[in-house]
């Protein structure tokens, strides 16, 4: 437990040398990153946290998400039945399955991966009630002419690297929010701020982590109400390297 908790510490330092001391700051470029470098094994769970991540600590990570999600769903009285569902960085459609599940009637997903898309596209094939967009997330909001339930962003908002396209996603999820209705984030919400701690070979950064201050502040300026932070421990339990895995739950205002 102990050197699970170090080691994450240790990433923030790393961090912090890197950014701070080093100066490395180039961001990524994620309309490439992607296909040419994450997904160069094929798409699977496991898959969209590391090429060669282990099975078990894969399906650990994202049933601890999960808990964290239907524990907020059910002490605050919330049904999904029929509700509309935006997915943003599909990946292989974990989250999209994940809300079917609860009796979502329909789901938008987005990807800036065309591999993710290509995968989920033929995955859903059959499905109507779900579609597939390729595109960054602002982009894809933006051209929306429906307004969804919940708007679920699992560990893709810290790889929102540039500040004013992380700001203009936040506005465009309020904008397409109903009223009452849910932004469900995965991250970190820490106390530093603009913090890179994600780097490829090439030194470029492909994760920023926000404070949960700039969170708070940002969600307040796009509309949103009663945000609550759920502190996820399950990394501590498991001898694998797990993403940054805290849950951050928001309400659009009436």
């Amino acid at each position: 437990m102990l050197q699970q908790f170090l080691l994450k510490r240790a990433k923030i330092l790393r961090g912090v040398y890197r950014m701070y001391l080093r100066g490395d700051r180039t961001s990524y470029e994620p309309d490439t990153w992607w296909d040419n470098t994450f997904f160069t094994k094929g798409l699977s769970d496991r898959q969209t946290i590391s090429a060669d991540k282990n099975l078990f600590a894969a399906a650990y990570h994202y049933a601890s998400v999960e808990l964290l999600i239907l524990r907020h769903l059910r002490n605050s009285g919330r049904e999904l039945t029929s509700s509309t569902i935006c997915d943003c960085g599909s990946g292989s459609g974990h989250w999209i399955d994940f809300y079917l599940s609860l009796g979502a009637s329909h789901c938008l997903g987005i990807d800036v991966s065309r591999k993710s898309v290509d995968f989920l596209k033929a995955k859903y094939r059959e499905r109507q009630e779900v579609i597939v967009e390729q595109g960054r997330i602002h982009q894809v909001l933006a051209a929306a002419d429906c307004k969804f339930d919940v708007v679920n962003a699992i560990g893709i908002m810290f790889h929102l690297v540039d500040d004013a396209e992380w700001e203009e996603t936040v506005r465009q999820v309020g904008r397409v929010l109903l009223a009452g209705g849910l932004f469900v984030v995965g991250g970190h919400f820490g106390w530093l701020d603009g913090l890179n701690v994600q780097f490829d070979s090439a030194n470029a950064v492909n994760k920023r982590l926000r404070s949960a201050s700039h969170w708070k502040r940002s969600l307040q300026q796009a509309g949103f109400v009663r945000t609550r932070i759920y502190r996820n421990s399950a990394y501590l339990y498991i001898r694998d390297g797990l993403p940054e895995n805290n849950v951050l739950i928001t309400e659009k205002s009436a």
